[in-house]
């Protein structure tokens, strides 16, 4: 599965505040897609982890794929160990973005 391009959102937490940032594929460390591809393969289908916590951080990926979109989200809880340094990576470029 080739990755063309992946959009990233995050917001919740405390303030509410909503950031985000756009990556082409190509322009992801080659770790970081590997791992992506690895969960997306694993996980035909989109995923979306609900919480009952409140004021926690939630991530959300679109992953634009030669296979078609996928949109996934999780929370800071729920957050896979696979795709960890990859959020970690997207939310150290993110930017505030509007709601």
């Amino acid at each position: 599965m080739q990755i063309n391009r992946i959009r990233f959102r995050q917001s919740g937490g405390f303030a509410g505040l909503v950031r985000g940032c756009e990556f082409a594929g190509t322009d992801l460390s080659g770790a970081h897609r590997r791992a992506l591809e690895s969960y997306l393969a694993a996980h035909k289908t989109a995923v979306t982890a609900s919480s009952t916590a409140r004021d926690l951080q939630v991530y959300e990926l679109e992953i634009d794929t030669d296979a078609g979109s996928m949109r996934l989200e999780f929370d800071e809880s729920s957050v896979p160990d696979e795709l960890t340094s990859l959020l970690e990576r997207l939310e150290s470029v993110a930017r505030p973005m509007r709601p």
